[in-house]
């Protein structure tokens, strides 16, 4: 019977809701749930949603679980009684957690947000409120994505996490698992986590993005269970592991007042872009549409206004009239961190616009100086990198059998697109006689815009060139051999073999 008993007990302490009660439902009346003077405008009455109250009791912790294509929505979770808290788990692809609120002081044990995105998949938190800290010197913290199951995307939008003992936002697990999940953080406001306010990262050369952020430091709560450190404060504003995190638009003031990196980590980097550090962080705004209140995230509201950056924008540069052909290298999905490099004749430009094919942070081109430049990057489990390219691939560096690789919308071998050796025709000394030329070569050719003029007259079928001149030049790249050569006309011939 005493052990009947104890089960029961830890039943009650620790239960578990049925998800199917709380996704996507909506339930009693706004103004009973909102509370008094929870709104502030005729306005924000008019865009509240009506949202549900779960009450935990005293030593009690309740569970949520969404899934693949689910959403728990609209949803305040009352922790205020002693010892009292929660956890959410979300998993798969395609969910969705939004107004969605922990209220009340966190006993610590537990983090209280663990989701994942399944590979290939893309993943939403929004308004979300964990704005009312953890018990000192206790244990884990707000969020964790979990290491072991996150491939994807999971991209986070006005959330408010203050005071948290192991970490606000703790995403960098999925890059010390080698997985490829990438996390962003858009639009929203940390204050005086411990160990970081916002850390992330991932090991398969994709970039993590935080934009229009705001750290405020200051406060920060005491290390405990778990921390190398017992009793220790560190609250880092951003803290990048396992590669490039890039920080665009943001105020960072959080103590120590500075981007930090841990070089045990893979090859972290900060890329900051018009943001903020320490003292000059404007830490008195807050992101436009974050909660700030368990009120406000429940019904979908916000009192925040913005601040001064309240126009910042999170759109990526764009590139769309950049020019050039596109190339696209795609990494296979088994693969995890595998490199390229090629030269362009020519120029090369990142398209930073492109989904899973967006050239990142750590893709880099450098100009040679002999007007050549050379790209080179990292990419992995099915996905890649894309560039427009504005002259000739020369050459080319990388394992084929590893890679799709893409030029104008056609797949290509590295045989097809590196052609290393140049021909020119050139008519420029009989400005008024015509010239015939046919050539066959025993590998690949194209057209070179850089070596000379292309035009409709001049052909490639099956490693033949045919084409014309008058008193100008053509010019193609070619693989392998010339091995048959005809010229009816006063043009010269000019062949460099670069192989």
């Amino acid at each position: 019977m005493a052990r009947d008993k104890t089960a029961r007990e830890r039943e009650q302490r620790e239960a578990t809701v049925d998800r199917r009660s709380f996704l996507g439902v909506a339930g009693g009346g706004v103004a009973a749930a909102l509370g008094a003077g929870t709104l502030t405008s005729a306005s924000d009455v008019a865009n509240a949603a009506e949202y549900r109250t779960v009450t935990v009791s005293a030593g009690e912790t309740r569970t949520f679980s969404v899934g693949s294509g689910e959403t728990l929505e609209n949803l305040l979770i009352d922790m205020t009684a002693d010892g009292a808290s929660a956890k959410i788990y979300a998993s798969g692809d395609g969910w969705t957690v939004r107004n969605v609120a922990f209220k009340g002081n966190h006993p610590g044990g537990h983090y209280l947000f663990t989701p994942a995105v399944s590979k290939g998949g893309t993943a939403t938190v929004e308004n979300l409120y964990m704005g009312d800290g953890q018990t000192a010197k206790t244990g884990k913290g707000g969020i964790w994505v979990n290491a072991n199951a996150h491939y994807g995307t999971l991209n986070f939008r006005n959330v408010h996490i203050a005071h948290f003992i192991d970490n606000g936002l703790y995403g960098t697990g999925p890059g010390a698992q080698g997985h490829g999940g990438v996390v962003n953080v858009y639009d929203s406001y940390f204050d005086s986590n411990n160990i970081s306010n916002i850390r992330v990262g991932s090991l398969d050369g994709r970039t993590s993005h935080v934009e229009n952020c705001v750290v405020k430091g200051g406060t920060a709560r005491p290390c405990g269970v778990g921390c190398s450190s017992p009793g220790s404060v560190n609250s880092r504003g951003v803290w990048a592991w396992w590669g490039p995190v890039e920080v665009r638009d943001s105020d960072i003031g959080s103590s120590p007042a500075k981007r930090e990196q841990d070089s045990r980590a893979g090859d972290p980097e900060i890329i900051s872009k018009n943001t903020r550090w320490g003292s000059n962080a404007d830490t008195s705004r807050v992101p436009a549409g974050v909660p700030m209140t368990a009120e406000e995230a429940a019904s979908g509201t916000s009192s925040a206004s913005g601040g001064s950056d309240s126009d910042s924008t999170t759109s990526e540069p764009d590139d769309s009239e950049a020019e050039g052909t596109v190339l696209e290298l795609v990494a296979g999905s088994n693969t995890s961190s595998i490199s390229y490099e090629f030269t362009v004749e020519g120029s090369a430009k990142k398209r930073t616009s492109a989904g899973d094919v967006a050239a990142e942070g750590n893709d880099s081109i450098t100009d040679n100086g002999d007007g050549t430049v050379t790209v080179t990057g990292v990419a992995g489990n099915g996905y890649g990198d894309s560039f427009l390219v504005d002259g000739d691939v020369v050459s080319m560096d990388l394992d084929e059998s590893k890679w799709t690789i893409r030029y104008g919308g056609e797949e290509v071998s590295v045989s097809d697109l590196s052609l290393p050796n140049k021909l020119v025709i050139d008519g420029s000394d009989a400005p008024r006689a015509a010239s015939t030329y046919t050539f066959e070569v025993s590998g690949s050719a194209r057209k070179s815009a850089a070596l000379g003029s292309v035009n409709a007259h001049d052909t490639i079928s099956d490693g033949q060139i045919s084409g014309r001149v008058i008193g100008g030049k053509d010019g193609f790249r070619f693989s392998g051999e010339i091995t048959a050569f005809r010229l009816d006309g006063p043009a010269t011939v000019r062949v460099e073999d670069g192989s």
